[in-house]
């Protein structure tokens, strides 16, 4: 399979599944669960559970990381070897959003050129 119909299959897939995530947010019934941890503060993990308990909850998480595993295939695009592209597929599911824009950073921060679309549509190592 080449990669124009690994890509195509892959936003398909995306926009079954946001589709499915955004209707279910629409019919499912709605409970917060926020009360259950006044005073005791949330966590990162509850606050996970209890955003993921919420159906548009739920569909924004979907949507989120279906956007940062797009960057992350731009960021291997953009890589030459394995270890980096992994490294920074663990920092966007971990980070999201700060992780993004720490890698845009650090292209600008090593790029010497002026021109963006050098900067960020060139592979590393074609400069």
């Amino acid at each position: 399979m080449n990669l124009r119909r690994l890509l195509t299959a892959y936003f398909i897939f995306v926009l079954l599944a946001m589709t499915w995530v955004s209707w279910h947010a629409c019919v499912a019934p709605s409970i917060s669960s926020l009360p259950a941890y006044t005073g005791r503060g949330l966590n990162v993990l509850d606050g996970y559970v209890t955003v993921c308990g919420e159906p548009w909850g739920l569909a924004t998480m979907f949507d989120a990381y279906f956007g940062f595993l797009a960057f992350w295939l731009y960021i291997a695009w953009r890589e030459k070897s394995w270890l980096p592209r992994l490294a920074w597929l663990l920092a966007l599911l971990l980070l999201g959003n700060f992780a993004i824009a720490a890698y845009a950073l650090i292209c600008l921060a090593q790029s010497n050129e002026c021109s963006l679309t050098k900067i960020f549509f060139t592979p590393k190592g074609h400069e």
